[in-house]
């Protein structure tokens, strides 16, 4: 029996490894661990992991309802010079942007509106140059699923009417690209790439500009003319009146009266907001945003309005022009009301 039974040898430790204080050579053998160990882990690893694809599901299924909520796109049709071509819309509330998207393949322009910063890019497929330009900044408000709804039925129902005019401003880009782009955000950094930034500025063309200066020449007559008989009828109501103390009684109350009420008035209209509610009168839009074309103040149905994207003409500049190279760049235009009230959250 002492024979069959299986001996450990045992280490002993002899005075050099005591003194080094190192461990024995040998060590009593340790029976392996038994099958309910390993179910017990087994188990413990499968709970864990469906707790973790639980967590995973639950947090992309709020992560997905918020993006929904924030981002939508909207698709339609227009008509281009005879030719029909698909576009859409992307509004992303969360990081206040807008992006168009023109025709497809080598024709299809980017046009990206990030109102935090107020600056617009464009970039055209196949094209070697990336332009930005200013724009108002803004608020985009989150927009909810009737809005979303109610704005995709009215702009995929019917092919949307293209205003273009070739009289109209005209974008050219500057003679040399941009060197510092730390001012961008990374969706126009991501829009335009590794290719050099271009800045657009505004110009007409020269018989337009014409018009223009003889537009202002007129207007500056006419307000001349109309001062001048203001101040003939002004001197001659003066002239009626009886005597000076009079007219001091009568003209002196209604000054007075009249110029707090006009100070209050100023002080309602902020002329930093382009946007004022008018008692009586509805809201009333700065100029300048159906100038820019930002939105249409007088229509009641979205339109595409369409600009041209041109290069500068180096060298010697014939007249009338002073651009080459011209791209179509496409983007669909609100009512400024829907505008106002959906994207910039003032109403």
């Amino acid at each position: 029996m002492a024979e069959g039974s299986e001996k450990v040898p045992i280490a002993r430790a002899g005075p050099e490894d005591v003194e080094q204080g190192l461990p024995p050579a040998y060590t009593a053998a340790v029976p392996p661990p038994g099958p309910g160990r390993l179910l017990k882990a087994g188990a413990t690893v499968l709970i864990a992991g469906a707790l973790l694809l639980l967590a995973g599901a639950i947090g992309a299924f709020y992560f997905w309802k918020a993006t929904e909520r924030q981002v939508y796109n909207v698709h339609y049709t227009m008509s281009i010079n005879g030719k029909v071509q698909d576009g859409s819309m992307e509004i992303d509330a969360g990081n206040n942007l807008e992006t168009f998207k023109t025709g497809s393949g080598s024709e299809e322009a980017v046009e990206v509106h990030d109102f935090q910063i107020g600056i617009t890019g464009i970039r055209f497929a196949g094209g070697e140059k990336c332009y930005i330009k200013a724009q108002p900044k803004a608020r985009v408000p989150e927009v909810d699923a009737m809005t979303k709804a109610s704005l995709s039925s009215d702009l995929e129902d019917e092919i949307m009417p293209v205003r273009f005019d070739e009289n109209s401003l005209i974008w050219v880009a500057a003679d040399e690209p941009i060197k510092h782009n730390g001012f961008l955000s990374p969706k126009i950094l991501e829009l335009c790439g590794d290719l050099p930034i271009f800045w657009l500025r505004p110009t007409y063309p020269k018989d337009k500009q014409r018009e223009r200066r003889e537009m202002k020449r007129n207007k500056r007559q006419s307000e001349s003319n109309f001062d001048a008989e203001h101040r003939a009828a002004a001197a001659e109501e003066v002239n009626t009146r009886s005597t000076p103390t009079q007219l001091t009684q009568d003209l002196g109350p209604q000054s007075n009266e009249t110029r707090p009420m006009q100070q209050e008035s100023d002080q309602t209209l902020n002329p930093d907001n382009p946007y004022n509610q008018l008692e009586g009168e509805g809201m009333a839009f700065d100029p300048m945003l159906d100038h820019l074309g930002v939105c249409c103040i007088e229509c009641r149905r979205s339109y595409t309005q369409c600009q041209r994207i041109c290069e500068p003409l180096l060298g010697y500049y014939p007249w009338p022009y002073n651009y080459q190279g011209c791209r179509t760049a496409c983007r669909i235009i609100m009512p400024c009301s829907w505008w106002v009230a959906r994207i910039m959250g003032v109403v």
